[in-house]
């Protein structure tokens, strides 16, 4: 048995098509899908989802990512236990029929805790393995960094300087483009748009996702469990699906390019310190263990 994850927010025709990508795949395995509503459905949107067969969780606050995921993935722990958790932005469409049969072939041959496929887009920014920062130095320079691109963004003359100098920057360097690997890997990062959990994975923890973040570097949180846990951690190129990369934050700012900018630096930088703090955290108790 299977359950489908999907964290809604505004976008209902993206959430739709989801839903649907999944309903059209082959398998004997029940599947269910739960779409958990960050506080955005209106009533006439309930009622467009609910007649799907779907279960719905509409929340009272807009949680963020990890709470709001949580949430799902407790609600499909407790009321199917399933084999895998496979949690999915809503901007995500599973072309593949065979996909749920992949995973667990998957399962089969590497006893993964974690797995993340190939992820097609029409850009090329949304990539497996993820790239993340994997020390505390690395972390601490995006904080700084962070805390001057928010006052940067706040402040129309900078802001407007900063625009020019990334126009002259892009125009004379070489672009270099990140790009998803074609062999199957151990031990990576895995981008948090879509994540198959095994049930061995989900049976050690509380939280399927760390619970103190709203939004962004999701990936960083899962890679330090991944990293001092000893977790099985899989890439593999022969499971794919399409994204279409950031359609929720897209929608919500149409036309106010600068309040996304700072919105996301915000929760950029809560989310950069909180992650220190924890690999303080990790770094202090592998003392202790020596």
């Amino acid at each position: 048995m299977i359950a489908f994850i999907i964290l809604h927010y505004k976008n209902l025709e993206d959430t739709m098509e989801c839903i649907e990508s999944i309903m059209a795949l082959k398998t004997n395995k029940q599947l269910e899908i739960i779409v958990v509503d960050n506080h955005t459905l209106d009533e006439q949107g309930i009622i467009t989802l609910q007649r799907y067969p779907i279960h719905l969780i509409p929340l009272d606050n807009n949680m963020g990512f990890a709470k709001a995921n949580n949430i799902g993935c407790q609600y499909a722990i407790k009321n199917f236990h399933p084999d895998f958790l496979v949690v999915s932005n809503n901007d995500i469409v599973i072309e593949d029929e065979a996909f749920i049969n992949k995973v667990y072939q998957a399962d089969e041959k590497l006893h993964f805790d974690l797995l993340g496929p190939k992820i097609k887009t029409n850009s090329g920014q949304s990539v497996n393995p993820f790239p993340v920062y994997k020390t505390k130095e690395e972390v601490k320079y995006q904080i700084q960094k962070t805390k001057k691109l928010i006052k940067i963004y706040k402040n129309i003359i900078l802001r407007n300087l900063l625009k020019y100098y990334l126009k002259i920057k892009s125009i004379l360097k070489i672009q270099h483009f990140v790009t998803n690997g074609e062999k199957l890997e151990y031990q990576v990062a895995l981008h948090g748009c879509f994540i198959i959990f095994s049930k061995h994975y989900y049976e050690q923890y509380q939280d399927v996702f760390y619970n103190e973040t709203f939004l962004y570097h999701e990936e960083e949180f899962l890679y330090q469990r991944i990293l001092h846990n000893h977790l099985i951690s899989i890439y593999d190129p022969e499971i794919e699906i399409y994204h279409k990369e950031g359609a929720s934050l897209n929608y919500q700012y149409q036309n106010k390019e600068y309040s996304k900018l700072v919105f996301k630096n915000k929760e950029i930088l809560k989310s950069l310190m909180l992650l220190e703090k924890e690999m303080d955290q990790y770094e202090s108790s592998e003392a202790n263990a020596k």
